[in-house]
């Protein structure tokens, strides 16, 4: 049913319900919103919602959650909207999807016990604001789009990147959540729910907590979580590689891994050098060289440091077939050398030192606008993912070029262009593909890159052949993955996931899901799980 066609009768009794419940300041349901809703980064056109609410605390989103099932509605929770996966498209249009924004409270930072409690709406970028000062950091400390990616949206997809070399994925870093269920109940998980107990521990008993994280919703909305907090190092120095094949540079990342000296890092091909807005402004401007002066210990290193950034720029990254980004941390300037020159040793066989200034400048300003989400010239872009086992990142990358080789043709026909990304998350090889191609811009990209970047490319016409084409080709590369061992974190309602699991697990998981959900109102279809009848 789209935007326009009519509302059913019982669904107009059901949001008349809502809004007496919750007013009408928390209930959305104009046109405008709904079909906002609709949409996540690559989905397009989706199912849109009844309504849309905003609560601002964990009992109105409890409220909210009963009224909504007790009247048979299904319930989608939502957090920054960076999702590509159909984590928050609804399947039906008697859904109501929780934007769980409002809830953005830093609930508690306690520097003794090493934790930090925070609201599930809360964005990276709020995180770490709150704990400037403290000397602290929690291990995982956010994704590239964390100016708008919340914590909640993180958990439950298992986020990975700022500080994931070295203390993987979110889910690491997790002692507890707050969840809503679906009939409206508030449970707690890890020991911040035993009575006169702080939160400082996940275990004790079975690990509760696991099973909300990477579920997507699925089991109950998170409302607010608890995260370790570790010594922020006091020293960190960048550095940069470039490679000629993209096995040599597996090697190197999976060799650099062993150390355990890396605390984020990632390689790239020449074509997402080409293609990516952030890449290519990563040095752009006078405000990188303000952020890379400010973020150095002194003054005048840090003038050094811009006037090196501003001349090495980016140009330099074309002339490799791929390059390898590293950042490293130590707590002296001993073992900070110490770090580096392990680290060179690594690459000096295979790979050529380059200057640092992409490392470099993103570390200087973490969660900057998500340009990223289009290419350089407002190409559209979507990545997909999978991770193996450290040992296999040579077979991996090679198999990789291999198959991307062989969909060269379907690639030229489409018009779509292929890149990739790599880095290493604990123990695993991950792998990440993405694909561009001209298509519109809609308002969630204008929302989130911003009005003014977009503006020359508004009018550019809808593309749902190629769009179909990129959808495609990603259920291909899913497959292959999935078939040479791979696993995917962000499950949601987009990669394969039931299919992929032996019959007796998933029963296992199915049973979960019933007992917590018996109706299938939350968030129905994530994780493969079948739907039931609602009314």
């Amino acid at each position: 049913m789209s935007i326009s066609e009519h509302i059913r009768a019982d669904d107009l009794m059901a949001l008349e319900t809502l809004r007496q419940a919750l007013g009408d300041g928390m209930v959305r349901h104009d046109v405008e919103t709904r079909t906002y809703y609709a949409n996540d980064v690559f989905w397009q056109p989706g199912i849109a919602p009844l309504a849309v609410v905003l609560p601002g605390t964990a009992a109105e989103t409890a409220l909210a959650v009963r009224t909504a099932t007790d009247c048979g509605l299904s319930v989608v929770p939502r957090g920054g909207g960076m999702s590509y996966t159909k984590g928050y498209i609804p399947d039906r249009t008697d859904s109501v999807i929780i934007d769980t924004r409002k809830l953005n409270a830093v609930i508690e930072v306690n520097a003794a016990d090493r934790y930090v409690t925070v609201e599930a709406g809360a964005t990276w970028n709020e995180v770490n604001a709150a704990l400037e000062g403290t000397g602290l950091r929690t291990g995982y400390w956010g994704p590239l789009s964390g100016i708008n990616a919340t914590v909640g949206g993180a958990l439950s997809q298992n986020s990975a990147f700022f500080g994931s070399a070295l203390n993987g994925t979110v889910a690491d870093s997790v002692l507890g959540v707050t969840v809503v269920l679906a009939d409206g109940r508030i449970v707690t998980t890890g020991s911040g729910n035993r009575k006169g107990a702080r939160p400082f521990t996940r275990y004790g008993g079975p690990d509760l907590t696991g099973m909300f994280l990477g579920d997507n919703g699925a089991f109950g909305i998170k409302v607010s979580a608890t995260l370790s907090l570790w010594p922020r190092p006091e020293e960190v120095e960048f550095l940069s590689f470039g490679f000629a094949k993209f096995s040599d540079m597996a090697l190197v990342q999976a060799r650099m891994a062993e150390t355990r000296l890396v605390s984020e890092g990632f390689g790239i091909d020449r074509t997402k050098v080409e293609h990516s807005a952030s890449v290519n402004k990563l040095s752009d401007g006078l405000q990188a060289l303000g952020n890379v002066a400010t973020s150095a210990k002194s003054l005048l290193s840090g003038v050094r440091q811009a006037v090196n950034v501003a001349t090495s720029g980016t140009a330099f990254l074309k002339d490799h077939a791929f390059t390898l980004h590293i950042v490293t941390e130590a707590r002296s300037p001993a073992a900070l050398s110490d770090n580096v020159a392990r680290l060179r040793a690594i690459a000096r066989n295979t790979g050529v030192e380059l200057p640092n200034s992409v490392p470099k400048v993103m570390r200087s300003k973490p969660f900057g606008p998500v340009r990223g989400m289009l290419g350089r010239n407002g190409e559209r872009w979507v990545p997909i993912h999978a991770v193996f086992p450290l040992g296999e990142a040579v077979r991996i990358a090679e198999a990789n070029q291999a198959f991307f080789a062989g969909e060269a043709g379907f690639l030229e026909r489409h018009g779509i262009v292929y890149s990739v990304m790599t880095m290493t998350v604990g123990n695993e090889f991950f792998i990440e593909p993405a694909f561009y191609w001209m298509d519109e811009i809609t308002p969630l990209h204008a929302r989130s890159v911003g009005e003014a970047t977009v503006a020359p490319w508004m009018d550019r016409p809808a593309n749902a052949a190629t769009r179909q084409a990129v959808a495609e080709l990603r259920r291909r590369t899913q497959e292959f993955y999935a078939s040479m061992g791979g696993i995917s974190w962000q499950v949601a309602g987009d990669y394969p996931f039931r299919e992929t699991m032996d019959p007796d697990s998933y029963a296992m998981l199915e049973a979960v899901k019933s007992a917590l959900d018996p109706r299938r109102l939350m968030n129905p279809g994530m994780l493969g799980l079948d739907t039931v009848p609602r009314r």
